[in-house]
């Protein structure tokens, strides 16, 4: 299939292939190696972790289990095996194979359902549980086709068919709960409370092995209740009524939000269960007493409910949610935990790792690490913020990454200040960790921290500017001797004033910039937001060592990220060259992830409009999340907070562009290509296809588009327009038939206003 087979940079090369000027592209590089002490952080570059779930497959075919790692909002991550040896895993991020998975929606497991060795992938669609097949292209690349949602006859109630449930945010268990050799489903009903477990037919009703056939066997699966209380009732018939708080137990706020972790604990041959909650930060453990009670059914007969008691017990804020899978690669299904609430979560120390050492009927876990691969990767928490400047001055630039916060008891979050020194040697890219609280910024106690740097007061020596969640800045000047030595930053004004002595406020999430925008020879401040705008400060400094800043316009040159996107937009500044022309231009982060890349400012003319050049820079966002899931709705942007730095660091001549995303871990990109710029190609969420894979016909909707007539074009990868349609833009959507078309990645271009929309998609048969 060719689709799986594009790298991500040669999307650039084909649909910018056109006009007359001349640019480089940046493409994914994850050979820059990234040092703690003298460990090498192996996923330097992934781009951090938050709120991962955990399945693994083998990815490229090679034999070896590898990880996929889903994020809800966000996607999937792709984490190669490259370990030489069981019980010693080790993983590398290889970016290009999360090209090969569909979106995915609130949760995403991948088990093997018709029989074939290769897994498939189970997520929530609109119906409840869907389902993708897997196979193996040319490349031997692990990829997907849409298979079916889930529906079961419904002969109690309405005697109709219904969809197999999940509760939105839940993760349901899906394993083999009989034994049969086919894998079944348990879910939480709609109000919470007990579980509904959907039996697997194929196997009973003699189906051929590509077959899912589900019926609902129990609505009380396991005969456990989870009330509103720690404790589970145990023995609970679904006709029960009146419960009682267990004495001694410990109320929680709700029973919606809960995921379900199907194991074998002990290897007796039953599945029992872990339970993850949104009101708790344990885990409760269900024991399956059928087998060793002969009971008929699957029944809990035995609790933990803060797990586990005498080892290790999980204490994972907010909502720890476990995954049970052979990390070790020794055999034996170990569990990965990690947090499934976002807000008020964990977000440093979010995986937790127990190993398996349990042999038949006797159960043996033990507990590794609560910072699994996360070790291993730039990590600041949430909503990274990196910054190049030359610390050390020895002519290489320097990493400062900064970020919203680390967790702190109560949920809150405080930030810091890291340091990478570069480490450059003849040609060969390094960092090296000097410090993860430099200049000890987290005795500030300050949240959020978006660090820049310049000489602001005039004295020519770069201080540091620090913005924060709540949208003011703070002002370290620097007491160094002269500008060739370390700088000495000391907090001068927490919270910077402007020339009036008012707070300088943009209104939240601040990401400042310092750069001589007016073009008089003194570095001013502009700041991003979170409304997408950027507001601008004049340096009105008249005495060296002396700031004074005026507030010149809230919405400088009027460029604004997501602008479709009222709030929430998380604009976040960068300016300087990105490529040999020799030119500055500005950038911006932006809450979908995209970078918007702009012009006209190089006068210094402030008060001129800027020109939008491109809506997606080198078609980089979160590289969790290439596609829109149909349950998406229009105006919804994934929540990847892109922010942005550009510099040569290795003394190539050659820039290199480091992302910070919305998980607090980077992304490293190298610019390689040159091809040419085409007029702006937007990505605006104006525009939403399916299904996706599609096979027979690919459905396009739009809304926000003015012009009355529209035009849409299906490309494939060689920059062919293989369809094209003018429509009518008041329809607010259309059908296209594309079963002539082969199978493989295009893209579906629509033509309206003067701009182009897209949206990537592939067909598969």
């Amino acid at each position: 299939m060719v689709f799986s087979k594009v790298p991500y940079i040669l999307l650039s090369v084909l649909f910018f292939g056109f006009g007359a000027s001349a640019q480089e592209f940046y493409q994914h590089d994850t050979t820059v190696k990234v040092f703690s002490g003298s460990r090498e952080l192996t996923l330097a570059w992934c781009g951090g972790f938050n709120n991962p779930q955990f399945s693994e497959a083998d990815i490229n075919h090679d034999g070896k289990k590898d990880l996929v790692v889903f994020e809800k909002g966000l996607g999937v991550m792709t984490l190669l095996n490259i370990g030489i040896s069981a019980g010693l895993p080790a993983y590398k991020y290889v970016p290009h194979y999360s090209l090969n998975f569909p979106a995915a929606y609130d949760f995403m497991l991948l088990r093997d359902y018709n029989c074939d060795g290769i897994p498939d992938l189970f997520n929530r669609g609109n119906d409840g549980f869907e389902v993708y097949r897997g196979y193996y292209n040319a490349g031997n690349e692990l990829c997907f086709t849409f298979y079916r949602s889930l529906f079961y006859f419904n002969d109690v109630t309405t005697g109709g068919v219904v969809n197999a449930f999940v509760n939105p945010g839940d993760i349901p268990g899906i394993e083999d709960v009989d034994g049969d050799g086919d894998i079944d489903f348990v879910a939480f009903y709609i109000t919470g409370g007990y579980m509904y477990y959907y039996r697997n037919m194929r196997v009973e009703e003699g189906l051929p092995c590509d077959s899912i056939r589900v019926k609902l066997k129990d609505r009380c699966w396991g005969k456990v209740y989870q009330g509103f209380y720690r404790e589970h009732t145990l023995g609970y018939s679904c006709n029960n009524s009146g419960l009682l708080r267990p004495a001694g137990s410990e109320e929680k706020v709700t029973h919606s939000g809960n995921s379900i972790c199907l194991f074998d604990w002990d290897m007796d041959g039953d599945m029992d269960y872990l339970d993850g909650n949104v009101s708790f930060d344990e885990l409760t453990f269900l024991k399956n007493g059928k087998v060793e009670t002969g009971y008929p059914v699957d029944t809990m007969t035995g609790q933990d409910s803060t797990w586990q008691t005498g080892g290790k017990t999980v204490s994972l804020p907010v909502w720890p949610s476990a995954f049970h899978l052979d990390v070790d690669q020794d055999g034996r299904r170990d569990l990965l935990i990690s947090p499934s609430a976002g807000s008020g979560a964990e977000n440093l120390k979010c995986i937790w790792y127990y190993r398996n050492n349990s042999g038949a009927g006797s159960a043996d876990w033990q507990f590794v690490s609560d910072s699994f691969l996360v070790d291993r990767a730039i990590d600041a928490g949430t909503a990274s913020y990196p910054h190049l400047f030359d610390y050390d001055k020895d002519g290489k630039l320097d990493l400062i990454v900064g970020s919203d916060g680390y967790r702190q008891a109560g949920g809150v979050l405080r930030s810091r200040l890291s340091l990478y020194r570069n480490t450059t040697i003849a040609g060969n890219a390094s960092f090296t960790l000097e410090t993860n609280d430099l200049g000890n910024f987290s005795t500030h106690s300050f949240q959020g921290a978006s660090p820049a740097t310049g000489d602001v007061d005039g004295d020519g020596i770069s201080d540091l500017i620090v913005g924060h969640t709540n949208g003011t800045l703070s002002y370290f000047k620097n007491m160094a001797a002269s500008e060739s030595v370390v700088p000495d930053w000391q907090l001068t004004m927490a919270t910077l004033k402007d020339l009036a002595s008012a707070d300088i406020n943009v209104g939240g999430n601040a990401a400042p910039f310092i750069y001589d925008i007016d073009k008089d020879g003194k570095k001013d401040i502009i700041i991003g937001n979170l409304y997408g705008f950027i507001q601008y400060y004049r340096n009105e400094s008249t005495t060296p060592g002396v700031i004074r800043l005026k507030l010149v316009n809230t919405k400088l040159g009027k460029a604004k990220s997501d602008p479709l996107q009222n709030f929430g937009n998380y604009s976040a500044p960068f300016i300087g060259k990105l490529d040999p022309s020799g030119t500055d231009y500005l950038l911006m982060g932006s809450n979908s992830g995209n970078l918007y890349q702009y012009s006209g400012f190089q006068t210094g003319d402030t008060t001129a409009i800027y020109s939008l050049l491109d809506g997606r820079y080198s078609y980089i966002d979160s590289t969790l999340s290439l596609y829109n899931h149909p349950a998406t709705t229009f105006g919804r942007y994934g929540n990847r907070r892109s922010t942005v730095t550009v510099g040569d660091i290795d003394g190539s001549g050659s820039y290199s562009l480091i992302k910070g995303n919305v998980r607090g871990g980077l992304e490293f990109y190298k610019r390689k290509v040159y091809i040419a710029q085409v007029p702006p190609l937007y990505d605006e969420c104006l525009v939403n296809i399916y299904p996706n894979p599609a096979s027979e016909v690919l459905n396009v909707a739009w809304r926000g588009v003015y012009e009355k007539d529209i035009k849409v074009n299906i490309v494939d990868v060689a920059g062919r327009i293989c369809i094209t349609k003018q429509l009518d833009s008041s329809l607010g959507n259309s059908s296209i038939m594309v079963n002539s078309l082969p199978s493989g990645l295009y893209i579906c271009e629509l033509h309206a206003d003067g701009c182009r929309y897209y949206r990537k998609f592939t067909i598969v048969r």
